[in-house]
C-alpha cells in the first residue's frame, strides 16, 4: 500500500485524562479507510469500591479508529465519531482549541498537541483537556450514550479497587450522572482511548488495546452544620457554621442546601465565607458564591443554597460559611428551632430548645391571689410577653410583636408560667402592682436561674426584705396586715423594733396623760 501522508500523535508514555497512551494520525490513501470495531478493555481504578459502584456512567463515543491498508502496511488515524461532530467541534472550541478549516478538528488537534495530558490529581489540569471535557458534558448535541454497567469489583482497600467494562475501540468521554453521596463524589467527565503508540514510529498502534484510568471521582468528606448556642430566647439571634471540604479532583458542582425549620429569619446579607480558616474577601465572595438576597422564614419545606460557583478554584480547601439566624415569634417552645443542612441526602441537624420556669402568687393561707401584675427583666430590658391560650406567656420577639406586653398578670389559681427564655441567663422578676387594695403594697422581686434546664429561684434581703418568697415552694405571699408578715430573717427584726417603738409610744403618751391628771 502506498501511504501518503501520516502524522503522529502523542508519545507513548503519556497518557490522555488518565487513559492509555494514545496516538492521532490523519492520513491519506489510496486505500478507503475501515473503522475500527474491534472490541477494547477500559479498566477504571479507584480507592474505595463505592467510588466504582456509586458511578452512574454513560460512555460516548467522540473518535474512530481508522484503519488503512492491511498485514505489514497497515495504519492507523483518528476521525471524529460522525454522530457526535457537531458536539465535538462545539467543545474544542468552548475549551479554545483552534485548528484550521477543512479538516478533521479532533485529529488536528491531537496531532498538534492542542489537547494536553494528565495523569496526576487535581485534574484541573491541563487546562484545555479539562475544559474539552466539562463542555462536551454540557452538550446537549451528545448522542448514543452506552450504559456502563461495572461487574463487582475487585479488590482492597490497601490496593485499591478495579471494574472493566468492553466497548468498541476508540476515544470516549465517559459522563456520570450519579448523586454525590456522604462519602463519594460524583465524577468528572473522563476522556479515555483505547490503543497504544509505536515510540519509534510514533504512530497508533495496536488500537484494541485495552486502557485504564483512574475514576475521576474521590472520597467524599461529610458537610457538617454547627450552631452557636444551645439555647436561646425568642427574639435572640444565633450564628450557624455550614463546612465541607471540596474534593480534589474538584466536583462539577458544590453547594450547601440549607433547610431552616419554622421559628428562625436567616439574615440576608450576614454570610461570610472562610477557604482553610482564611476569610474570603468580600470582593472574591462576590464573584465566587452565590447566596440568599433576601431573608429566608424558616418552615416545614423551606431550603436556600450556598453555591460555590466554580469549586475547581477551592480543590481540596475546606469551605465555611457562617451567618445569621433571628428567632422569630413562629418558633416552638416544645421543639425549639431546628437548621438542618443536606449531607448528601442524610440530613445534619443544629438544634437549640428553650426553658421556662412558673411561679404562684398567694396569700397567707396559700390561695392563689389572682390578677397581680409582674414584670420581667434581662439585666436591665424589660422583656415582653404574648398570652397563649393556656394562660401561659411565650417570649415576644420584639415590643412591636401583635398582642406583646410587659406587664403579665396572675391567672384566677395565682399562676404564671414563662417560656420561650434562654438557659444561660439569669432573669429578674418583680411585682409591679398587687391584685387590689385589700393587700399591702408590698412588692418584692428575685431572680430565676437555670441548672441543667430547671429553674432555680433565689432572693436575697434587699430584694426581698419580708421574706414572701418561697424559693422552694415557688410561691410569693402576700398579706392583708401588717401582723402576717413573715417574722423571720431583717424584715422580722424590723418588724419587732417597729411594734417595740409602737409599745414605747403608747408608754409616752399613758405617762404624759398621768402627768397631766396630777396637775
Amino acid at each position: 500500500m502506498k501511504m501518503r501522508k501520516l502524522f503522529a500523535g502523542i508519545a507513548a508514555a503519556a497518557t490522555l485524562l488518565g487513559g492509555m497512551a494514545l496516538g492521532a494520525a490523519s492520513a491519506q490513501a489510496d486505500d478507503t479507510p475501515t473503522t475500527v470495531t474491534t472490541n477494547a478493555t477500559f479498566t477504571f481504578t479507584a480507592e474505595t469500591a463505592e467510588q466504582l459502584t456509586n458511578a452512574n456512567l454513560k460512555a460516548y463515543k467522540i473518535g474512530d479508529y481508522v484503519q488503512y491498508g492491511s498485514g505489514a502496511d497497515v495504519a492507523y488515524g483518528v476521525v471524529t465519531n460522525s454522530a457526535n461532530k457537531k458536539a465535538v467541534d462545539s467543545a474544542l472550541t468552548a475549551a479554545g482549541v483552534h485548528v484550521a478549516e477543512n479538516q478533521d478538528k479532533l485529529a488536528a488537534a491531537l496531532n498538534t498537541g492542542a489537547l494536553d495530558i494528565s495523569a496526576t490529581r487535581p485534574w484541573n489540569s491541563p487546562d484545555k483537556t479539562r475544559k474539552f471535557a466539562n463542555a462536551l458534558e454540557s452538550e446537549s448535541k451528545l448522542v448514543d450514550g452506552k450504559s456502563v454497567t461495572f461487574g463487582t469489583p475487585t479488590g482492597s482497600g490497601k490496593s485499591g479497587y478495579s471494574a472493566t467494562v468492553s466497548l468498541p475501540a476508540g476515544i470516549y468521554v465517559f459522563i456520570d450522572s450519579a448523586v454525590a453521596t456522604g462519602s463519594v463524589t460524583k465524577a468528572i467527565p473522563m476522556i479515555v482511548a483505547s490503543g497504544t503508540v509505536d515510540t519509534a514510529k510514533k504512530v497508533l498502534a495496536d488500537p484494541a488495546a485495552g486502557a485504564t484510568v483512574n475514576m475521576k471521582n474521590t472520597k467524599n468528606p461529610g458537610k457538617t452544620k454547627e450552631v452557636d448556642k444551645a439555647s436561646v430566647a425568642i427574639g435572640d439571634t444565633l450564628t450557624y457554621t455550614l463546612t465541607g471540604i471540596i474534593a480534589n479532583p474538584a466536583p462539577t458542582e458544590f453547594k450547601f442546601t440549607d433547610k431552616p425549620g419554622k421559628g428562625l429569619t436567616i439574615k440576608a446579607g450576614t454570610f461570610k465565607f472562610y477557604a482553610d480558616d482564611v476569610e474570603i474577601s468580600a470582593n472574591e465572595v462576590a464573584t465566587d458564591f452565590t447566596v440568599p438576597t433576601f431573608d429566608v422564614t424558616g418552615s416545614e419545606n423551606a431550603s436556600f443554597d450556598v453555591t460555590v460557583n466554580d469549586p475547581s478554584k477551592y480543590a481540596g480547601k475546606t469551605i465555611k460559611v457562617t451567618f445569621s439566624a433571628m428567632i422569630n415569634d413562629e418558633a416552638s417552645v416544645t421543639d425549639g428551632v431546628v437548621n438542618k443542612l443536606d449531607n448528601y441526602g442524610t440530613d445534619v441537624e443544629a438544634k437549640t430548645g428553650f426553658v421556662g420556669f412558673d411561679f404562684t402568687k398567694v396569700d397567707p393561707d396559700g390561695k392563689g391571689i389572682e390578677n397581680v401584675t409582674f414584670q420581667v427583666k434581662d439585666g436591665g430590658t424589660v422583656l415582653y410577653f404574648v398570652k397563649q391560650e393556656d394562660g401561659s406567656y411565650k417570649k415576644a420577639a420584639s415590643a412591636t410583636t401583635s398582642g406583646a406586653t410587659a406587664d403579665v398578670k396572675t391567672n384566677g389559681m395565682g399562676k404564671l408560667s414563662f417560656t420561650g427564655l434562654d438557659a444561660a441567663k439569669t432573669y429578674t422578676v418583680t411585682e409591679t402592682n398587687r391584685a387590689s387594695d385589700v393587700y399591702l403594697d408590698i412588692k418584692p422581686s428575685f431572680t430565676v436561674s437555670f441548672k441543667n434546664g430547671t429553674a432555680v429561684l433565689s432572693r436575697t434581703a434587699t430584694s426581698d426584705p419580708w421574706g414572701l418568697v418561697n424559693t422552694t415552694a415557688r410561691t410569693v405571699k402576700n398579706v392583708k396586715s401588717i401582723t402576717q408578715l413573715p417574722l423571720t430573717g431583717a424584715a422580722g427584726t424590723t418588724l419587732f423594733t417597729v411594734v417595740a417603738l409602737l409599745v414605747a409610744g403608747v408608754g409616752v403618751t399613758v405617762a404624759v396623760k398621768s402627768r397631766q391628771r396630777m396637775h
